[in-house]
């Protein structure tokens, strides 16, 4: 199963924001990893929904990222929404 990258809202992503860990809040360092969605968690109209508030995506909206310690072992491999095997 491939998985699809996990998208932000420019209101989810202001500041500094772009640069947290969607899934923990602390700051990204550069070996950070996007945040991917499953099959069924960007399906249909889901796929442009952001992963945090919900709010329908614009053409500008910005890859949500994962520190290396929520992205390390078993997590990188499995969905940020719903946690299944991406």
């Amino acid at each position: 199963m491939a998985g699809v990258m996990a998208r932000l809202c420019t209101a989810c992503t202001t500041g500094s924001k772009k640069d947290d860990c969607i899934k923990c809040g602390k700051r990204v360092s550069s070996g950070g990893a996007m945040a991917q969605l499953c099959q069924s968690c960007s399906f249909g109209i889901k796929k442009d929904k952001c992963v945090k508030c919900g709010k329908s995506l614009l053409s500008n909206a910005v890859m949500a990222r994962l520190c290396n310690n929520c992205n390390s072992g078993a997590n990188k491999d499995k969905c940020i929404k719903c946690g299944k095997r991406v």
